[in-house]
């Protein structure tokens, strides 16, 4: 194995202490990269779940003009006795008036109830969206400040440990922010 090129150990106490941080802050970036993807799963779900209510919203939409319509169309046609039929029943009209109307009032109620479902939907997809772009924000101050330790760890510089630990904690607080939300 003489290609395998070898892997420097942290001898001095600085390195040691800069490789224990960059670890937790891994540990950190995982975890919030973790809720960033299942919330980021969840709002593509729910935005699904909302256009298939929107498509049954605009269904009932239809069925109720349609029977608005007939309604209508019933109320200005001609009574069967203005037509001389032999069997005029202006029982049957009034009832498939009256059938048409309540329909066309069904469908307006059930269109409300789906409406309501679909906002929900749409909101939920909204909140779980804002949970990925919290996430995401965590992971950037996360991953910055594992760069800026790794850094630290070549220069021997204590001020970038530092700030990579700094940038760690604002990452991991605003990665906390998207657990409570």
């Amino acid at each position: 194995m003489a290609d395998t090129p070898e892997v420097p150990e942290a001898n001095d106490e600085f390195g040691k202490k800069v490789a224990i941080t960059i670890a937790m802050l891994a540990v950190t970036l995982a975890v919030i990269s973790s809720k960033s993807d299942n919330a980021k799963t969840d709002a593509i779900l729910k935005t699904n779940e909302a256009s298939g209510q929107w498509g049954y919203y605009q269904a009932k939409s239809l069925k109720q003009n349609l029977c608005e319509t007939e309604g209508r169309l019933l109320t200005l046609l001609p009574s069967p006795a203005d037509l001389n039929q032999l069997n005029p029943d202006p029982e049957a009209r009034k009832k498939a008036i009256a059938k048409a109307e309540a329909e066309a009032r069904r469908y307006a109620e059930e269109k409300e109830e789906v409406k309501r479902d679909a906002e929900k939907l749409v909101a939920a997809a909204e909140h779980n969206s804002k949970i990925n772009d919290r996430c995401d924000h965590a992971a950037l101050g996360l991953q910055i400040g594992i760069v800026i330790c790794s850094v630290a760890i070549l220069s021997k510089w204590r001020l970038f440990w530092f700030i990579g630990i700094v940038l760690g904690i604002i990452g991991g607080a605003i990665g906390v922010t998207a657990f409570l939300m």
